[in-house]
């Protein structure tokens, strides 16, 4: 009858016997793998066991890359919320709602008045029962503003400032420019609220006046006190303006 040293001693060499089998193995294995590296092969790669029962690594593993999947997940929607609320509000966009850092957009056949800009600042003009909302806007080095009657006009009009004109205290009835000769159409006294990067003095009242000629040219003159500003350029169809939010 065997006794429980002899069982004993008998486990220990089995388990002695199988550890060297399984270092005999490795040391096979990774004589293998290095000649293969030396020869330019691709190393042998292990095969586990069909029969193999997931470890709790593996466990772990999916478990962390279903919480990643979940956040992401989650971070997309949120995304997509953004997107939704930036689209909502760009249709709730006007130009009596626009702010400094927007985007308007212009499509025109006329490449003077084509573009994306940036509004830099916004002049509000009050007169009477009107209102017109002035865009210092930029496109690249292109300078332009944006003069856009609120109510009832079908047209707006883009124009370019232009320095050295010459002008100042009140304006004349008539002004020559490379385009052609402008006549009087309409002017106005207006109060003047400013925001932004406006280039425009600090005063609350501002007379304004509009020029037109043959076709679709104009310009359009802001005196504040005895200095003058003028813009030149095209007037556009109130349609072809769009506007997108910066934020």
């Amino acid at each position: 009858m065997l006794t429980v040293a002899s069982l004993l001693a008998a486990m220990t060499i089995a388990g002695a016997f199988w550890v060297g089998v399984l270092a005999a193995r490795r040391l096979r294995d990774w004589g293998d793998g290095r000649r293969a590296l030396e020869e330019g092969a691709p190393a042998p790669l292990a095969i586990a066991s069909a029969s193999a029962a997931p470890t709790i690594d593996d466990a772990r593993t999916r478990q962390i890359r279903q919480l990643v999947a979940q956040r992401l997940h989650k971070g997309r929607l949120r995304s997509l919320e953004g997107v939704g609320r930036v689209q909502a509000r760009a249709e709730d966009l006007q130009i009596t709602t626009l702010r400094t850092g927007d985007v308007v957009i212009v499509e025109d056949e006329h490449a003077f008045c084509e573009g994306d800009y940036i509004v830099e600042g916004l002049i509000l003009l009050r007169e009477g029962g009107m209102t017109t909302v002035v865009a210092n806007m930029v496109d690249g080095d292109r300078r332009r503003w944006l003069v856009a009657p609120v109510e009832g006009q079908q047209e707006w009009m883009v124009v370019e400032p232009v320095a050295g004109h010459g002008l100042s205290g009140e304006p004349p009835r008539h002004i020559s420019r490379p385009r052609g000769d402008f006549g009087l159409s309409r002017r106005g006294q207006a109060s003047a609220a400013c925001s932004g990067r406006h280039d425009r003095p600090e005063s609350p009242r501002v007379a304004t006046y509009v020029y037109t000629a043959s076709g679709r040219d104009v310009v359009w003159l802001e005196r504040w006190g005895h200095e003058v500003l003028m813009g030149e350029g095209r007037y556009v169809e109130r349609h072809a303006v769009g506007f997108l939010p910066g934020s």
